[in-house]
């Protein structure tokens, strides 16, 4: 949002044409808001200021480079016709994750507190030594694990419009955007499965968290609660129009 700067009073009347052109520039640039290209995350769907949509398929890898000789050449044969059976667009990303252990440790702690109501505090300090091993190791390494996700978009605006700018996401546009990708997705996750690969469609959350590591790499995501990913960078959002 940009706000108007009052011009300051000086002793001299006559005007300060610097000042003036230093101000003005100030007021038009962009906010960092204005970078993001997210707009709103719902029923699984990334939403872009562009109009466009997008949907976010997480697969499971698994250990390529132990399976034998004709296996590895069987799945990339697998793969490949895979890849030609697709007829709309697609983006691979692999990257790496921070391995979560807040979970495991809260489990741990859990047990533990059982067995101190049951008298078996022998166990619960083995539990307890173990989550802090857990603690001392992460503090010195930091535990990354593969991480691959598949990106389907849709285009809902026709590119006569876009080419006038006239960029508007009817509700009927997004509708019909919304059973596109479902299909898209469906036609993914069926075709991976039978490469072997595990895969899934991510939901608003996991969306909110993916986006968070983009825009936001140096905070942990368990730190954020996924509201506040959601709210941090993305504009509000009132529905489609």
């Amino acid at each position: 949002m940009n706000f108007s700067l009052p011009f300051g009073k000086g002793k001299s009347s006559a005007p300060n044409v610097k000042a003036d052109s230093a101000n003005a520039h100030k007021v038009a640039l962009p906010t960092t808001q204005a970078h993001v290209l997210l707009r709103d995350v719902r029923e699984q769907i990334a939403i872009l200021r562009t109009g466009d949509m997008a949907a976010l398929i997480e697969v499971e890898g698994i250990d390529f480079a132990r399976q034998p000789d004709a296996m590895r050449t069987g799945l990339i044969a697998q793969f490949e016709n895979f890849l030609n059976t697709l007829r709309f667009p697609y983006q691979f990303t692999v990257g790496r994750r921070r391995q979560p252990l807040e979970e495991y440790l809260a489990y741990l702690e859990k047990m533990a507190e059982k067995h101190v109501q049951s008298g078996q505090k022998l166990y619960a300090r083995f539990l307890y030594e173990n989550a802090a091993f857990m603690l001392d190791v992460t503090q010195h390494v930091n535990p990354q694990i593969p991480h691959y996700l598949i990106t389907i978009p849709y285009d809902p605006i026709p590119p006569d419009e876009r080419a006038r700018r006239s960029i508007v996401l009817t509700r009927e546009r997004y509708q019909r955007g919304k059973e596109e990708l479902a299909h898209r997705c469906d036609q993914v996750t069926r075709a991976l499965a039978r490469v072997g690969l595990t895969c899934r469609r991510l939901d608003d959350e996991e969306i909110a968290v993916v986006m968070h590591r983009i825009y936001h790499p140096n905070i942990p995501d368990y730190r954020v609660p996924p509201i506040m990913r959601l709210k941090s960078f993305i504009h509000s959002y009132r529905g489609t129009q």
